[in-house]
């Protein structure tokens, strides 16, 4: 009898983890920088255009058939757009020449493709990166660094905006403002926003002095980044409230005691610090890039469940690409266990980086449409939207 009984417990625990809840966020990264996840081939003529649109269908038939509700995006990459912007220019990836239109507009295109098929689409904005300086040799004046270099820092051969200037919080305010204004989007996903530590010291020497006023670099740095978080998101709530306005943030908030130390968390060199971002409002929900494994993996999840609390929605980010063999060949259990955790913990979904890992590996597919997505899901409610308490996300219909 204790022998069934424990059976009973597990088997419980296991029916509540993989059950579809009724509110989840079931995301995938749509990546266009360099083509990676699309489009395979430059448009320049009716032909290539209709090419570029059917593969885009493809992809969204299929992961719509795979249950997923959130497509984010990639409208900007490092200071190139794949929609119709009078700030940015247009990138070579989707028309084959930098700065020239491919005919038609990307964004506008997918936006209602998903709008088509039941999901949401929120525009993917890489921010603080500026391009390399190759890229911008090729866009010669129209270049971020040649139309902005009073806010353009260079280091290693990359182009950065300076998140110490205060104009790069209007600038990017301001690109998510056209986007806002022009197009039906469901929600801005701001992405690289943060401090590039993993390459060295940021020259911001200059800034600094300039308005840093005595405070602590670090902490100046923070608040930096927290001012362009605040002024985006105010940005875009004075134009549609109900646009959600989130964050990819790096996937540890800072060390746990116990596990291996590394200053590239949230807290350290990157000067994230997304919990006050969710505590103020200027995020609806954050999206922590958690692609580690195990020790790495479940005792941070936990972390940032216990430290978003009831202040907003947390959103894991799942290393799909971690199952290619170049890229740490996980198997197949390895996500199933960090799915079955988010949902154990009580999240508001997961998202997957990155597309083309979800077409790569078969397996994969047939556990999400057969298993964890197998019914659908609702997307879950802002606060400001919903006043009442949250749905719990173990909802069972």
């Amino acid at each position: 009898m204790r022998n069934l009984f424990t059976l009973i417990i597990l088997l419980t625990s296991w029916v509540i983890a993989t059950a579809s809840p009724k509110y989840e966020m079931r995301a995938v990264w749509l990546t266009t920088n360099w083509g990676l996840d699309w489009p395979s081939a430059p448009a320049s003529n009716s032909h290539e255009i209709a090419q570029q649109q059917k593969e885009m269908r493809a992809i969204l038939d299929e992961v719509a058939a795979l249950g997923f509700n959130t497509i984010f995006f990639q409208a900007r990459t490092r200071g190139e757009v794949f929609y119709n912007s009078a700030i940015e220019p247009w990138s070579h990836i989707v028309s084959g020449k930098p700065g020239n239109s491919p005919g038609y507009d990307p964004l506008a295109f997918v936006i209602d493709e998903c709008h088509s098929r039941g999901m949401e689409c929120h525009a993917w904005l890489i921010s603080i990166p500026a391009g390399s300086v190759r890229q911008s040799q090729r866009h010669g004046n129209n270049a971020t660094s040649a139309r902005h270099p009073e806010m353009c820092v260079k280091l290693k051969n990359e182009w950065y905006l300076d998140p110490g200037n205060p104009q790069t919080a209007t600038y990017l305010a301001s690109i998510a403002k056209e986007i806002a204004t022009n197009y039906d989007i469901d929600g801005i996903h701001l992405d690289y926003i943060r401090y590039p530590g993993e390459h060295g010291r940021f020259p911001d020497d200059k800034s600094y002095a300039t308005y840093g006023q005595g405070v602590p670099l670090k902490e100046w740095r923070m608040n930096n980044i927290t001012h362009i978080v605040h002024t985006v998101s105010n940005t875009v709530k004075a134009i549609d409230n109900s646009i959600m306005v989130s964050t990819a943030t790096l996937g540890r908030y800072e060390i746990i005691d116990g596990l291996p130390s590394s200053d590239w968390v949230c807290t350290g060199s990157a000067c994230q610090d997304p919990i006050s971002w969710l505590n103020n409002g200027y995020n609806d929900f954050i999206v922590p890039m958690m692609y580690y494994s195990q020790h790495n993996y479940f005792p941070y999840l936990a972390d940032w469940v216990d430290r978003v609390g009831n202040n907003g929605y947390m959103v894991a980010g799942l290393g799909a690409y971690r199952m290619d063999k170049r890229e740490g060949k996980w198997s197949l259990d390895e996500l199933k266990e960090q799915i079955t955790a988010t949902r154990q913990h009580g999240t508001a979904g997961q998202a997957y980086f990155r597309m083309q890992h979800l077409r790569q590996f078969p397996d994969l597919a047939h556990l999400l449409a057969c298993n964890y997505y197998q019914h659908p899901a609702l997307i879950p409610p802002m606060r400001h939207c919903n006043t009442s308490t949250i749905p719990p996300t173990h909802s069972i219909e």
